[in-house]
């Protein structure tokens, strides 16, 4: 077993590069080297990281000193790319949203588990102060059992790459954005049963998607979890409520700030310097380095992944007939 994982980088893009900078900062591993179709996109990142680049995914993959890859393409290409660095014997993180279908999550896992190489997906959502903070409160019971959670997440979209614009190739908001909200729900209350959503296109004219989204979630214990989603506001925000059964956890994102309250009047608050947490780039790669050298399985992984493309994906039905979808 190798001391020091070498790590492949497939994408070049604004994403890709941050990855492939906290990557850097983690021990045992580095960029050996990268990969874009854009080949000014390749070659940028391969001066900066003074590594090899090239344009095809191939050369990478079938380099023998390449253990890992990183995969930061757009979403429409994950499941393919996935596939091929399995059957290649590579160690693999995935940028979310896993897949644009349950079927292809379906496929990823299978290559991966026949293959047997990890696969971690990037919900880096649950490692950011504010929400890393809020599941280490729950976890110490503060508010009791969690039992509802809602998150308002509003902002503009802007000038988007062509393929953003696509349904297609993005999957929409809830694929593109909010699957870290949706895997974050889970986290906190569990496996999803039903899915009912409802959504507009009432702003931005020049994507083929809803730029307003309200999504309910049912789940296997009784929680509910309510997502206000839009790419549509000219008034940004991000907060939301946690509701257990011995108290509540507000939050909002910009600026970070958690305020609690319990039934028996204990309150309390944490913001700014206290909500301090590890990079969480460098975390969630941490798992990567830790399952190709140790063998110590990822705790975000393909099951993880599959979940929230399996709400994403029942939400389009649900917008589509008007009705709950059940999830099997």
């Amino acid at each position: 077993m190798p001391e020091t994982l070498n790590v492949g980088l497939l994408g070049c893009g604004g994403m890709a590069k941050a990855l492939a900078k906290a990557l850097g900062r983690v021990p045992r591993a580095r960029i050996s080297r990268v990969c874009d179709v854009v080949e000014d996109a390749a070659r940028t990142a391969g001066v900066e990281f003074t590594v090899p680049w090239g344009t095809s995914p191939e050369e990478v993959l079938a380099d023998p000193a390449v253990g890992a890859v990183i995969v930061a393409t757009p979403n429409f290409t994950h499941a393919d790319l996935v596939g091929q660095a399995a059957q290649a014997g590579k160690h693999i993180f995935c940028e979310k949203p896993m897949a644009l279908t349950v079927a292809d999550c379906d496929r990823m896992i299978a290559v991966t588990r026949s293959a047997g190489v990890h696969l971690c997906i990037g919900h880096v959502l649950r490692y950011l102060p504010v929400f890393d903070h809020m599941k280490r409160l729950i976890d110490g019971g503060i508010i009791g059992e969690p039992f509802a959670v809602r998150v308002s997440r509003l902002g503009g979209w802007g000038e988007r790459a062509a393929w953003r614009q696509r349904r297609d190739l993005s999957g929409g908001p809830l694929f593109e954005i909010n699957a870290h909200e949706i895997d974050y729900m889970r986290y906190i209350l569990g496996e999803p049963v039903s899915v009912y959503a409802s959504g507009t296109q009432a702003v931005v004219k020049q994507a083929d998607f809803e730029d307003t989204i309200f999504l309910t979630v049912r789940y296997a214990g009784g929680g509910h979890g309510v997502l206000h989603s839009s790419i549509g506001a000219a008034r940004g925000g991000y907060t939301g409520e946690i509701q257990g059964t011995e108290g509540t956890i507000s939050f909002t994102n910009w600026p970070s700030r958690i305020d609690w309250k319990r039934f028996d009047g204990t309150a309390g608050s944490v913001q700014d310097a206290e909500l301090h947490v590890p990079d969480p780039h460098e975390r969630e790669l941490a798992h990567l380095v830790e399952a190709a050298l140790d063998g110590v399985a990822p705790p975000i992984g393909g099951a993880d992944g599959r979940a929230a493309v399996a709400v994403a994906e029942a939400a389009g039905r649900s917008m589509q007939t008007g009705e709950v979808v059940r999830l099997g």
